[in-house]
């Protein structure tokens, strides 16, 4: 039985952990081994809302990696996500996918490796989604729309065809990308935005329509 570890110990790793147990291969593939501290130490009070039979094993620098374990990045940050993600690959970690049961993803999609999709999305036909990236809860992605490594897409987006967005994206709750549109890497889409056309690499906007700031 694979041991699973969640990188994170915020607010984010304790959704993930939930999401975890309602996926298909836990109890049957893997089960919860534990958590790892990311960059930033977490206070008492945050500590005390983790799962109290599941322990904090240390963070990315000093875990010793054995086995049976493998990993999922549970931290909604994209660069911080990457930064930790690589660090732990170069030392032979494996990454697992966590995809909520309750998601529906066309059979011509693809998805990466090290990917978390939550409740209740839904992955158009020829999409693809790239490594260690993130979807959160009710979003939908349309046909042919293509989603660079380590992006996070928040709750309630929607995303139309043919979208081209880069690597290392955050996009917040709320947002709409209009079909076809382009968003460069680095980018960060604010809440509740409207994506017309294109979004420059490293630029954030915010609006309706959507302007950088």
């Amino acid at each position: 039985m694979k041991q699973l570890v969640i990188i994170g110990a915020g607010g984010f790793a304790r959704e993930v952990y939930y999401h975890s147990q309602l996926t298909n291969e836990y109890n049957s593939e893997w089960q919860i081994k534990g958590f790892l501290d990311g960059d930033i130490k977490l206070s008492d009070e945050e500590y005390k809302k983790l799962p109290e039979n599941i322990p904090v094993l240390g963070n990315v620098d000093n875990y010793e990696i054995e086995d049976n374990d493998v990993f999922t990045c549970a931290i909604g940050s994209p660069q911080i996500r990457k930064r930790l993600t690589e660090k732990i690959l170069r030392r032979g970690a494996k990454f697992i996918n966590i995809i909520s049961p309750s998601t529906t993803i066309f059979p011509t999609a693809k998805v990466g490796q090290g990917v978390i999709i939550g409740l209740n999305n839904g992955i158009g036909p020829e999409v693809e989604i790239g490594d260690f990236s993130i979807i959160n809860n009710v979003t939908f992605i349309g046909h042919d729309t293509k989603v660079g490594k380590y992006t996070s897409i928040m709750s309630h987006v929607e995303i139309g065809g043919g979208v081209k967005i880069g690597e290392e994206v955050f996009i917040s709750s709320g947002v709409t990308i209009i079909p076809k549109s382009k968003i460069g890497d680095g980018a960060a889409v604010g809440a509740g935005s409207v994506v017309l056309r294109k979004v420059k690499a490293g630029a954030k906007v915010f609006g309706n329509p959507a302007m950088e700031f």
